[in-house]
């Protein structure tokens, strides 16, 4: 049986409708008709339809992990992915009264998230750290400077402590700016369950379902790809500038976000369509 006829008919079992689906997943319900029909030309592109996938799976409480190696098994037959085990059939969680296990999927990359997050705050500290130091030698030097100058010239002292300032303003405003130009920082607070796939530099920092009131944050030393299955549930902040909501309610929205200060954004439906289009 194929993963969309396994979906469909877990759903019936559980005597509920496309619309619930949706309403529990934010996933179109065109976009969920297509995936237990199988016409998978219909919807944005693979990595979406895993995504979709892997959360109807689990707002049905199966196994996830299984459902999207049985989809890649279906999708590319000649490449079957590398497996530690046997393969563990795609099954819903038990009754009540019931007790057995199920495996639990491992998110692989939560590790090195955690430790980039803490390597940013550390960096960030120190930085700002510098700043306070520089402006309260800064002000000092002012305030005792100004003391000590000698009453009768007034022209001299003028044009030196303007030379001071602008020497002052220079040092204070270096550290901001290496500071800016470090790395590039994406902060993200989402408002609804959200499906996300997070890439830095070319490197998977993130892939997977976020629930309604969390936030993360991510970086990257050059370049940030991110790409949202509910853009409507995503507000987000680009290296501390408020950037507002990502899109629509339901919408898939690819955006990068460059070191130079570029934001590039996508509509992935749209994209498609207009490809289909010009064929």
């Amino acid at each position: 049986m194929m993963i969309g006829d396994l979906l469909r008919a877990e759903r019936e079992r559980q005597n509920l409708s496309i619309k619930d689906v949706e309403r529990g997943t934010s996933i179109r319900s065109l976009y969920i008709e297509a995936i237990e029909k199988g016409e998978y030309k219909t919807l944005p592109g693979e990595v979406y339809t895993k995504g979709f996938i892997r959360n109807y799976a689990n707002f049905l409480k199966l196994d996830a992990d299984a459902a999207v190696k049985q989809f890649n098994e279906e999708r590319h037959p000649d490449h079957p992915v590398a497996e530690s085990g046997a393969q563990q059939p795609l099954q819903a969680e038990p009754a009540a009264g019931k007790t057995t296990t199920s495996p639990v999927p491992e998110l692989h990359h939560e590790n090195d998230f955690v430790q980039r997050v803490e390597s940013s705050h550390h960096r960030q500290t120190l930085i700002m750290g510098v700043v306070a130091v520089l402006v309260v030698l800064a002000g000092a030097y002012f305030l005792l400077g100004g003391d000590d100058e000698p009453q009768p010239a007034k022209t001299q002292p003028s044009v030196t402590q303007q030379a001071s300032k602008t020497s002052a303003k220079q040092q204070a405003q270096q550290p901001s700016e290496e500071e800016k130009a470090t790395e590039v920082k994406v902060a993200v607070k989402f408002t609804g369950r959200c499906w996300v796939s997070v890439k830095a530099d070319g490197k998977t920092l993130f892939e997977g379902t976020v629930e309604k009131g969390e936030t993360k944050e991510w970086t990257a030393d050059q370049r940030l790809d991110l790409t949202a299955g509910n853009a409507g549930a995503v507000t987000l902040s680009y290296n501390g500038e408020d950037q507002g909501v990502l899109g629509k309610e339901g919408e898939v929205v690819e955006k990068t976000y460059r070191l130079d200060g570029a934001a590039d954004a996508v509509d992935a439906t749209a994209e498609k369509s207009a490809a289909k289009k010009k064929k």
